[in-house]
């Protein structure tokens, strides 16, 4: 007679799904923030209690969400691999697999194992939760070390604790608190420190994809760790633990580089090209990679610039924050995109064409997926990304073919990114486009094709790439076929005559853009050489020196003055003197620099000009060819790197800006420095930003509250400097340090319009 036997279950199981399932810290946090998710919440808090302390360490993971009743514990919580997510995916496939973005929140959770992080984060959890309207918390406590202590005792039969309670006994202020849940994780498994939590603290940046959550469904994750607090005061939003975790999208940041978006819908795909603000191209076509649907790729092109700016502002670089991330329904599925993570195959690809191909340092962005979509899972190990599916290679293939294709075709072919020779100029690169744009579309086989570009660069090519003439004849009857209207093709009849126009008037053009040329040369700050000095700038030299000369001699008359007659000077009085001597001599001791490689008034106190253009000019015109001529000084290497397009109009004192400049590397030689970076960017044209990095010794911790006081130094100096520096500042914008490099130090300074 046959008999029927059941599975057994063993408590081991706990671990299997557990702590060993979940093998990184960093993943058993996001899990718990992603559960919070799906309970509906709008914000949820993490919280790290006492780090210092192994015996008290606490981690606090709360949220506003639904909470639970009792029957939810018992017939959900407690369910092992019971997840929500099942039930809501069959109801969101019987209404409209477009309702991810706007619609209601669909669960982030996949496999009902995420309960199980608590485990890998601390030996001992205490849960509390409660519903809207219920009048006691439920509260459960469990040890998960009891799971381990006999491999033989069936998972069910070990007890976990519950109880009810009126009010909440724990060391969190839950003021406030009506309904939702509070996990709270003691017996750490791991030490977290500052620079764990500033990493967690990048993790869940990504986690989130504003672009694809509706603002009704809004989610907020905040990070508390009382202890750094007091550090983070002195820190920049980017290096603070404490505080909202923002993820912050790539286009918001107001870097200017080339950026492709394409859009997958169910019948077609449309692509936009934009380079530093300005639209290339567009084009609509066949959709011939069903059954995908709701896909959307942003992709941004990384150049110096780009990677300089990002790293100024999120205070990483960017190949360390990561390249193209995946996210379905909003929530960012791991590790894809993560520093080291190459699950598009880009570096793979790269290693067939260096020059040709473009890699996970050279472009950052997303894939979207919003939606019913049951061909992107997770793999039940949390950390393994997404199961290979025939779709998800079909995304794959997408990805490559309409984005990242068609990216390095303008970057590389059209901007020689990479190329060894100088760098081509914005109307070179909207030159080439328009040949590009060209060779897209001639290989495509959908007849129903659209395609719409920047008439501009018609006008371009004919101005600045005339000796291509017929091959750019070519290339606009080539594209003319796929333009639709009457309209549109007597537009480029016209063009073609323009062009041909063009070329007879080449010697024309060619003198009109010598000319302006020539202009451009005579705006320049600084001059490249000067072969002598004539009367109008030795006036000038005579006027500057004068003014300070007399600045010096009324102050000194007024201290002889009280000194006649007896009185006692108070030492502020004396300090004061002392300030206001050492800044016009410095201020004369500039203009004794450049006075003769000057191209602006001398005889003016303020001059209206870019700052940008006169910090660099100074600096690569009139500082470097001098430093180092003092005998016996050290020569101390400056570089200056910024775009070329950048700058910043102001009204500004430029003999006090030398003072700031010379003041900053003459500091930087005396700590030893050998080589000095500045950095010029410009932030949302209001703010002009100035880094200043150097190789010395740098400045103690002990000191950093100080270096700003009058008379106080770390070099041997006089200590006057960088009090110059922060007083003159002080009307135009500011000045931080920024002591946490592995060599030296660095000055940031802003000036604000």
């Amino acid at each position: 007679m046959p008999k029927q036997l059941t599975f057994r279950i063993s408590s081991e199981l706990k671990s299997i799904i557990g702590k060993e399932l979940i093998t990184d810290d960093f993943i058993a946090v996001l899990e718990l923030v992603k559960n919070s998710y799906d309970a509906k919440a709008k914000k949820v808090e993490l919280i790290f209690n006492h780090l210092k302390d192994e015996s008290k360490g606490r981690i606090f993971v709360e949220d506003d969400g639904d909470g639970m009743s009792y029957d939810d514990l018992v017939s959900k919580w407690l369910l092992v691999a019971h997840s929500e997510k099942v039930e809501a995916e069959k109801d969101l496939k019987a209404t409209d697999h477009r309702a991810g973005p706007t619609g209601k929140r669909i669960f982030a959770g996949a496999k009902g194992i995420g309960r199980f992080s608590c485990d890998r984060l601390g030996r001992m959890l205490k849960l509390y939760t409660k519903k809207r309207g219920e009048s006691q918390f439920h509260i459960l406590e469990m040890d998960w070390n009891k799971f381990e202590q006999d491999p033989s005792r069936e998972f069910q039969t070990v007890d976990v604790t519950y109880r009810s309670a009126q009010r909440l006994d724990i060391e969190i202020d839950t003021r406030g608190f009506t309904k939702g849940t509070i996990l709270e994780i003691s017996s750490l498994r791991s030490t977290w420190d500052g620079k764990k939590l500033l990493d967690l603290k990048r993790h869940l940046q990504r986690l989130i994809n504003p672009a694809q959550v509706s603002p009704e469904q809004e989610f907020k994750i905040y990070l508390r760790a009382p202890e750094f607090r007091k550090s983070d005061a002195r820190k920049q939003d980017y290096a603070r633990v404490n505080g909202l975790v923002r993820n912050i999208l790539f286009e918001k940041l107001g870097i200017r580089t080339t950026r492709l978006s394409c859009h997958l819908e169910e019948n077609e795909i449309t692509t936009r090209l934009v380079d530093k603000g300005t639209f290339v191209y567009g084009i609509v076509e066949k959709n011939e990679f069903a059954p995908l649907h709701d896909v959307k790729i942003e992709l941004f092109f990384l150049n110096e610039t780009a990677k300089r700016l990002f790293t100024r502002t999120m205070g990483i670089q960017p190949v360390r924050y990561g390249s193209v991330f995946f996210y379905k329904n909003g929530i960012k599925i791991n590790p894809c995109g993560n520093h080291g993570d190459d699950w598009l195959g880009l570096d793979r690809r790269k290693t067939q064409g260096t020059r040709r191909f473009l890699g996970n340092r050279d472009i950052m962005g997303r894939v979207e997926v919003s939606g019913d979509q049951p061909y992107f899972r997770e793999v039940s190990s949390r950390d393994g990304g997404v199961v290979r599916t025939p779709e998800l290679e079909k995304l794959m293939t997408l990805f490559k073919e309409k984005a990242l294709k068609r990216l390095e075709k303008f970057v590389v072919e059209g901007i020689d990114w990479d190329s060894e020779r100088t760098s081509k100029d914005p109307e070179e690169i909207r030159a080439d486009s328009f040949r590009i744009v060209n060779q897209l579309v001639g290989k495509t086989e959908d007849q129903a094709v659209k395609i719409e570009f920047n008439k501009d660069l018609l006008e371009i090519y004919a101005k600045k790439q005339l000796e291509k003439t017929p091959e750019l004849i070519k290339n606009i009857e080539a594209v003319k076929k796929f333009v639709r209207t009457r309209e549109a093709k007597a537009y480029m009849d016209l063009q073609v005559k323009a062009v041909r126009s063009a070329f007879r008037d080449l010697r024309t053009t060619q003198r009109e853009l010598e000319k302006e040329l020539e202009q451009r040369e005579r705006q320049a700050l600084f001059l490249k050489s000067v072969s002598e000095s004539d009367k109008s700038e030795i006036i000038a030299l005579d006027h500057q020196i004068g003014l300070g000369a007399q600045v010096i001699r009324n102050h000194l008359l007024d201290l002889k003055t009280i000194l006649d007659k007896g009185e006692p000077v108070p030492n502020s009085y004396l300090l004061e003197i002392i300030e206001i001597i050492d800044l016009q001599a410095q201020m004369m001791s500039s203009v004794t620099k450049f006075v003769t490689r000057a191209n602006f008034d001398l005889m003016s106190q303020e001059i209206d000009a870019d700052l940008v253009s006169f910090v660099r000019q100074y600096l690569e015109r009139v500082y470097v060819p001098q430093s180092g001529s003092t005998p016996g000084q050290q020569r101390v290497k400056v570089t200056v790197q910024t775009d070329p397009d950048t700058q910043f109009k102001r009204t500004f004192n430029p003999f006090k800006f030398v003072v700031i400049l010379d003041n900053l590397i003459d500091n930087s030689r005396k700590a030893g420095a050998k080589n000095v970076r500045v950095t010029i960017d410009v932030l949302n044209g209001k703010t002009m930003e100035l880094h200043f990095v150097d190789d010395g010794v740098g400045i103690p911790d002990k000191d950093i509250d100080r270096i700003f006081d009058f008379g106080f130094s770390t070099t041997g100096g006089s200590g006057i400097g960088l009090y110059h520096i922060k007083k003159i500042l002080s009307g135009l914008g500011s000045i931080v340090v920024n002591n946490h490099l592995e060599k030296g130090v660095e000055f940031i300074i802003r000036v604000e319009k």
